[in-house]
């Protein structure tokens, strides 16, 4: 998505140049977005995942040492003791929930959108995004995608619903079903 508004396209390319479009790394909660000065009048979209792919996906891309010194810190410091074992990992979220890769969904969404898109949609949803605010897209690019079989067949009936729970309001806000 980033690439389409000429930004860069990982946190490890930012060069911190363009503090007017995007800050490093890019989370941040839209209640901060919004506040910033010159902001009044944009779109604001955002797009959301199934939580449980999600979650499966923020692991493995963490596991593989994410895209910066602070994701591979954490790796090192508080996943590697699960060795991948993603079942094992899933018994112990609620201690992750506080790291920005974890978090549901909500707590960066605390307002208001004029279009959310949905990663399962999300080239219909971005050409959405593009015709809303005139940019004509010829295509758009499928980045870092995950190399990984259906997310349902990484869980038991007791982390899906684990991780259900932890991710309540995601689900809610979504309507999704696993």
């Amino acid at each position: 998505m980033l690439a389409l508004f000429g930004l860069p396209i990982l946190g490890k390319d930012y060069d911190g140049s363009r503090r007017h479009l995007e800050m490093p790394y890019g989370h941040r909660r839209l209640s901060e977005l919004c506040a910033r000065p010159g902001t009044a009048g944009y779109l604001r979209f955002a797009f959301v995942r199934n939580p449980w792919d999600r979650l499966l996906s923020a692991l493995a891309y963490l596991d593989a040492g994410g895209c910066n010194p602070v994701d591979a810190a954490y790796r090192e410091k508080h996943l590697a003791v699960y060795g991948g074992d993603f079942r094992r990992f899933v018994r112990n979220l609620l201690r992750h929930l506080d790291h920005m890769h974890f978090r549901p969904q909500a707590h960066w969404l605390d307002g208001e959108v004029d279009m959310l898109g949905r990663q399962e949609s999300f080239e219909a949803d971005m050409r959405a995004v593009a015709a809303r605010i005139g940019l004509a897209v010829d295509s758009v690019p499928r980045l870092n995608a995950s190399r990984r079989g259906a997310y349902r067949d990484s869980y038991s009936a007791e982390t899906r619903d684990l991780a259900a729970a932890a991710y309540a309001e995601d689900i809610a806000r979504r309507g999704d079903a696993f």
